[in-house]
């Protein structure tokens, strides 16, 4: 993997905003507009990445968009996903991918139909038509469905993913609680894992357990390589997150 496909990869996997369900109230009540902004360092190389989750009508409309640069070229991308909840089940309604600057293609965009239970998607001239099952997720609205399940205290996390012809698998493991220093502040978090059968790749998740389960930071190792994703602010519903204030020494 070169340099900055390893950048715009984690920035692409990473990165994810959302809110979480109460059991006293409706699933849509409890979501609150988010921004929030990233930095990272791969071997050198800079990048920067940008979430926002807004409400539109009765959906909710989840943004990523990131870029890296390497001496004079560089990458962007632009990634969304629309959706509604029902009971604490995120449902993608169409999805949207774009990639432009070095190994820039024709933007991927996808269509779900819960009715029929098929997802159509379309690339320039390509087109592919695919069935899910109860549960599906696109390639991005799966990072919501997360952490929705983490503030839950959900244990099992798997989550069936379309993407184009194909349904795969993405599972993850909690590993522990503990507070992360950040740009932000230090951050009362919840470390998860990725469960991938490549022992060559390692990648670990942070999520701020008293800002709506944010990502914070993504560490991933890979053939003797330490790529950092780190968050460097943003707001929850108006109010700026910040760090913990540290108890006083005796």
């Amino acid at each position: 993997m070169t340099p900055y496909k390893s950048v715009t990869a984690l920035l692409f996997s990473g990165l994810l905003i959302a809110s979480a369900p109460s059991p006293a109230q409706p699933a849509e009540a409890t979501l609150k507009p988010f921004t929030a902004e990233y930095k990272a360092e791969v071997s050198g190389i800079s990048g920067s990445g940008t979430r926002s989750l807004k409400k539109e009508g009765d959906q909710w409309v989840l943004n990523f968009s990131a870029n890296a640069s390497v001496i004079i070229a560089s990458i962007s991308l632009d990634e969304t996903t629309r959706f509604n909840l029902q009971k604490g089940q995120v449902r993608p309604l169409d999805y949207r991918y774009e990639r432009s600057g070095i190994g820039g293609k024709p933007a991927k965009t996808a269509k779900f139909d819960w009715k029929t239970m098929k997802a159509s998607w379309q690339q320039d001239d390509k087109q592919s038509t695919v069935s899910f099952k109860p549960g599906a997720q696109d390639p991005l609205s799966y990072q919501l469905q997360l952490r929705l399940d983490l503030k839950a205290g959900k244990k099992e996390l798997a989550y069936p993913v379309v993407d184009d012809d194909e349904v795969y698998e993405r599972r993850f493991v909690i590993e522990a609680d503990e507070v992360l220093n950040t740009p932000a502040g230090p951050l009362n978090t919840t470390r998860v894992k990725v469960v991938r059968e490549d022992k060559d790749r390692e990648t670990w998740i942070w999520f701020a357990k008293d800002w709506d389960y944010v990502l914070v930071q993504l560490h991933q190792k890979e053939n003797g390589s330490d790529y950092l994703i780190q968050f460097k602010g943003g707001e929850l519903e108006g109010k700026t997150i910040k760090g913990i204030t540290p108890t006083p020494s005796k």
